[in-house]
């Protein structure tokens, strides 16, 4: 009779702790620029890699840059495995470690101070500008919220992420200092016994009296996008919009209005006029749920999209000012395929070789800095935290329509 063996795993190489680098700030123009700075993204080898050619693996499951710049980076040391330069063919093994070494250019963010409106012993209330990632994410680390107000206050030792606000939208985020109150605060976001206030300022007339019969012709046009939508008047003021919502790409994180046996999230969002306008209005809205980009959706649902939203319906200007140029797609990341001399450190490594240190280009008015979104009030563990409403939403802003950006 047979004994069945069992193969041992592989012991996996350690992996020694990186010490983050500090991040060097330069605040010019409007925006705010993070130093250059050498990251190592490492992994060890999931089974799924198992006898895949490196190659294989980084075109198919990293698609953040193409074939070439892979090829590249592996024979001239940017990609390694297990410490030690390789080829775009070895094959990958249980235990293996791939360190990926990249020359981390950030991209801009608005370039404002974060005001602190609020703080105890164990939480901190700051105005988001816009632009600005609440948490890193993506292309976004030290330009984060996060890491911007830990440099600005060296006091805070540590700050934990409560609530997320989208990048594009301004306003009231709260930070705990400690893990208890983070855990404190979640939860009550998790009941469900916290809200929020928004302002909005969407392209086309929200009249002061809603009447029957223009909520007729509302339900009409939001019906024509989904059959289950449905709006409804709490006063002849206010205005209930439900539809539920669906993600569309997780990839490219875009969300829609689900429809007829679709499996949406059930979204609810109350709205109604602080100003009145004719090009645009400013709304005052209150989600009563909390999806995903559900205000954007759900104003453009009923044919008032947030007016600058280059996303979801929005025909004003690309952010804060028009584009030089239109939006162009990020170019292949390329490099020098010059090895490493003897004794160069990383970052010189990197900067002698790093095509955007060496062509410069300016592509602050390809980024989308703003949406007319704001988060003006949280109502959280029986406290209500305000943050100032944006120039924006006063009632005699001057809207200035530059280019169009995307249709309604």
């Amino acid at each position: 009779m047979k004994r069945s063996v069992t193969a041992m795993p592989s012991k996996r190489r350690k992996v020694e702790a990186e010490a983050e680098p500090t991040p060097e700030y330069d605040v010019r123009d409007g925006y705010r620029y993070v130093k250059p700075y050498v990251y190592k993204f490492k992994t060890h080898a999931k089974q799924r890699w198992f006898d895949r050619t490196l190659m294989d693996i980084f075109t198919s499951e990293f698609g953040a840059f193409s074939p070439d710049y892979y090829t590249m980076a592996i024979q001239s040391g940017r990609i390694t495995l297990n410490g030690a330069l390789t080829t775009p063919e070895a094959r990958i093994k249980n235990g293996d470690l791939i360190c990926h070494m990249t020359h981390r250019h950030e991209p801009p963010v608005i370039g404002e101070d974060i005001s602190v409106v609020h703080e105890t012993d164990d939480l901190v209330v700051v105005s988001k500008p816009s632009s600005v990632p609440t948490h890193p994410c993506g292309a976004y680390r030290f330009n984060s919220l996060h890491y911007i107000v830990l440099a600005a206050r060296p006091d805070l030792k540590h700050l934990h992420i409560v609530h997320r606000l989208d990048r594009l939208t301004s306003g009231v985020v709260i930070l705990a200092k400690t893990p208890a109150k983070a855990r404190e605060l979640s939860q009550c976001i998790a009941d469900r016994t916290a809200s929020k206030a928004y302002l909005a300022r969407v392209r086309g007339a929200f009249p002061a009296d809603l009447t029957p019969e223009w909520l007729a012709a509302t339900q009409a046009t939001a019906a024509t996008r989904s059959s289950l939508a449905k709006l409804s008047l709490d006063s002849p003021t206010q205005l209930r919009i439900q539809c539920p919502l669906i993600c569309r790409s997780h990839k490219d994180s875009v969300w829609g209005w689900a429809d007829a046996g679709e499996d949406g999230k059930e979204a609810e969002t109350v709205v109604e006029l602080r100003h009145a306008g004719t090009a645009t209005s400013v709304l005052f809205v209150k989600p009563v749920t909390g999806r995903t980009h559900q205000i954007r959706l759900h104003l453009q649902l009923i044919g008032l999209p947030i007016a600058n939203d280059p996303c979801y319906g929005g025909v004003l200007h690309y952010g804060r000012k028009a584009p030089t140029s239109p939006p162009v797609a990020r170019a292949p990341e390329t490099a020098s395929l010059d090895p490493r001399r003897d004794g160069e450190s990383d970052d010189s490594f990197l900067q002698r070789t790093c095509d955007r240190c060496q062509n410069p280009r300016d592509t602050t008015d390809h980024h989308c800095a703003c949406i007319w979104l704001h988060a003006l009030e949280y109502k959280l563990a029986g406290d209500i935290f305000h943050v100032p409403p944006p120039t924006w939403a006063a009632a005699d802003y001057v809207v200035v329509e530059t280019t169009s950006s995307s249709a309604l």
